[in-house]
């Protein structure tokens, strides 16, 4: 977990040295949120949405991804979705609860009733006004004079110009004491200008209660009328707007690991919008030599939105929960911040120690983590550097599926004592491993549960984690100290699945249906459709992947840019070798994903200012 923390680290520090402001709130996403191109490019605002079929499509699908991004911050260490507490029940909340009735009933008197001060009943300007307009006309031009006379004094160049240049502008300034006493007196300047004072008052009260009340007509209309007008509620104006569909906003990183080390522990130092019982998980991750990544802050602009009307003089909340208080950070406030920007990584890939096997990686009794995120099991070789690396499941309909669900829980088992720590935060028993059996595995070397359920409460939980030593030597269960960092093993993480049956090496083969040519880099997602078991692999430059597959009924979906989804089923009868065929059609159809790893919010100044 450690170095998926220090990747954070990184781009909040790279974030907050470009374009923070005093009320950025940086906050990490503790949880797995991953969404696809399709997703988030139907948030966009229907005029710049160039194709029909979106658009008809964003009506419908928008609304759920639109409520978990609008998701309202109630803890100051992370940020999750929880569409129960959305920016937009919320803000239509305070509009209806705001007392706009009585403003606007109260400005209506104040605008009956004419200034009798300025203007007489024939609506023609006062003797009082005329004069204060005269006389603040002569204040302004003995001002004018001292500015022009002040110029000249550059060009002057001998004492007796100087002198002359002095006296001059003593004389200046009586003249404008003069003025100024005549504007008071004879102009009723006090009078005046308390009169324009109430006016313009009234004016500040008008346009506040037109941008509030404006607020408030959107949610209304959007009621009282049909789906497509709600949709417009939905919309979300990303910058850059393109960035699902292009390079545009993309940044690549290469963090190496003395940085990781370094920045993990800035992060532990800071402790700063991260949970300490995350910051406690020290997670064995030595064999990751680096951590490469392209990223974007994708800033979030919704037009109906619009926090300045609660900050305004005439703004009145009654409410026993108030709004915010410009430091607190919880449920206990209605709005005390709200998202405003994405922090999204693509393309991971964790660069892996030398050492690594093939074999270590392509294990169909383990799942391989980088933090929430899980990685392909496939064993990934730059040609260029000779590096190994892994690059995490992209495909979002593997990630929720109840197969992962339950692979994730079979890797909770814990057999032994279980000590609670950090409040039931995280709960570990351990078992002591024959030390030969820890040298042979290094990645093994205790029995450890993560309960992450207080930080996630919606889909796709952090997978809790568990290691089990092949036939442990069990002794008394060590009690963990609190305050020390748990120690968890590796990235690869065994599944508790009883005793398998020796499963089959099936080969995959992957062509274009029109050419033959091998398709590289398809994904392929194999889901168990008679038992729990997932694996996420994809081919390689000449089309073809092979991956052991216990016995069993399986379906398998392959996707690729370019080409439509092909989605199928296959059986592994025994343990004989297998090949399988496919061939692709293609069409155009990008798929892209984006993981969510943190989320830039903005805390809100003290409301009701009074």
């Amino acid at each position: 977990m450690k170095y998926f923390i220090a990747v954070y680290q990184k781009l909040k520090d790279t974030y907050m040295s470009q374009s923070s402001m005093e009320n950025d709130l940086p906050m990490i996403c503790p949880s797995l949120r991953v969404y696809e191109n399709e997703e988030l490019e139907l948030l966009k605002p229907q005029s710049l949405l160039n194709d029909d079929q979106k658009k008809a499509l964003s009506i419908i699908k928008k609304q759920n991804v639109a409520y978990e991004l609008n998701s309202v911050p109630i803890s100051p260490n992370f940020w999750d979705l929880n569409p129960n507490n959305s920016l937009f029940d919320i803000y239509r909340d305070i509009l209806d609860k705001n007392n706009l009735k009585n403003l606007e009933e109260n400005l209506d008197k104040v605008v009956n009733n004419q200034s009798t001060i300025l203007y007489d009943s024939k609506n023609a300007e006062t003797k009082e006004f005329k004069n204060y307009k005269k006389y603040r006309t002569a204040y302004e031009e003995t001002i004018n004079n001292i500015a022009s006379h002040l110029e000249l004094f550059d060009g002057l160049d001998n004492d007796e110009e100087k002198n002359n240049w002095n006296d001059k502008l003593v004389s200046l300034n009586n003249l404008k004491e003069l003025a100024f006493s005549e504007w008071k007196i004879k102009g009723s300047k006090d009078l005046i200008e308390k009169e324009l004072g109430r006016i313009n008052k009234t004016s500040d009260a008008d346009l506040y209660l037109a941008m509030a009340q404006n607020a408030k007509n959107i949610f209304d209309a959007a009621e009282k009328t049909d789906v497509i007008n709600n949709s417009s509620i939905h919309d979300i104006n990303f910058i850059p707007y393109d960035f699902m569909e292009n390079e545009s906003g993309w940044n690549s990183m290469r963090i190496e690991k003395t940085e990781l080390d370094k920045l993990f522990q800035e992060a532990k130092t800071a402790n700063e919008n991260l949970p300490a019982e995350i910051l406690s998980i020290d997670y064995d991750e030595s064999i990751i030599e680096a951590v490469e990544l392209d990223y974007s802050f994708v800033h979030l602009k919704r037009n109906w939105f619009n926090k300045n009307f609660m900050m305004s003089d005439w703004f009145e909340w009654n409410e026993t929960k108030k709004i915010s208080d410009g430091q607190t950070i919880s449920n206990d406030f209605k709005l005390p911040a709200f998202p405003k920007t994405m922090i999204l990584i693509k393309n991971l890939k964790i660069v892996l120690n030398s050492s690594i096997t093939n074999d270590t990686v392509n294990n169909p009794n383990q799942l391989i983590y980088f933090g929430p995120l899980i990685m392909k099991q496939q064993l990934f070789v730059n040609k260029n550097n000779n590096q190994k690396f892994l690059k995490a499941v992209t495909n979002v309909r593997t990630i929720k599926s109840d197969q992962l669900n339950t692979l994730t829980r079979k890797t909770a088992i814990a057999e032994n004592t279980k000590s609670s720590v950090q409040n039931d935060f995280i709960e570990k028993s351990a078992v002591q491993p024959e030390a030969e059996s820890l040298k042979a595995t290094p990645n093994v070397a205790f029995n450890n549960t993560i309960n992450m359920n207080v930080l996630n409460s919606a889909r796709n939980l952090r997978p809790v984690t568990t290691i089990i030593t092949p036939q442990p030597q069990p002794i008394k269960p060590v009690q963990p100290n609190p305050v020390a960092p748990i120690k968890i093993p590796g990235i690869f993480i065994p599944i508790t699945y009883p005793v398998q049956p020796t499963g089959a090496n099936v080969q995959f083969k992957v062509f274009d249906k029109i050419n033959n040519d091998p398709v590289y880099k398809c994904s392929i997602s194999i889901k168990g459709t008679n038992n729990s078991r997932i694996f996420e692999i994809e081919t390689n430059e000449i089309g073809i992947i092979s991956q052991v597959i216990p016995i069993g009924e399986y379906s398998i979906e392959l996707r690729i840019d370019d080409y439509a989804v092909l989605n199928q089923n296959f059986s592994v009868a025994n343990t004989t070798p297998l090949n399988l065929e496919y061939r692709l059609q293609r069409e155009e159809v990008k798929f892209k994903s984006f993981f969510l790893i943190g989320m830039i919010c903005e805390r809100m100044p003290k409301i009701p200012i009074y």
